[in-house]
């Protein structure tokens, strides 16, 4: 799955660079792009399944910056999945240059106990 937006200038630094705090930010983005996609947006997971979706690991291996203006994209791809934790890669392009590449680990917990819980089946179907 592919998401594309524009660096804003708030999240850069004095040089019109993107900040790498922002990558963080720019791969929840895709994150949420790729659920409301699937047809389940996060609100929906949250209210219809009572889970919430959490953040364990991330990691991000940058190769050239953003700037100012430019418009760039990520692909996404939900890479592993198992019965409590899955994965997602993501490649961020400016045009055919790769900018940055990352993972993030996830797991669902239950929004009254804050216990893990197993992935539920409609997240499950979405891995190849």
């Amino acid at each position: 799955m592919i998401y594309s937006r524009k660096v804003f200038f708030y999240e850069t630094d004095a040089q019109g660079i993107v900040h790498h705090s922002n990558y963080a930010r720019y791969f929840e983005e895709a994150r949420g792009f790729f659920l409301e996609q699937k047809g389940m947006p996060y609100e929906k997971i949250r209210e219809e399944l009572n889970i919430d979706i959490v953040l364990l690991e991330l990691s991000i291996h940058y190769k050239k910056p953003l700037r100012f203006g430019d418009v760039f994209s990520i692909h996404l791809n939900l890479s592993s999945m198992d019965r409590y934790f899955f994965s997602f890669d993501y490649t961020v392009y400016l045009g055919k240059i790769i900018i940055a590449e990352g993972k993030t680990k996830h797991a669902c917990i239950d929004r009254k106990t804050g216990k893990i819980v197993t992935v539920p089946q409609v997240l499950k179907q979405w891995k190849n």
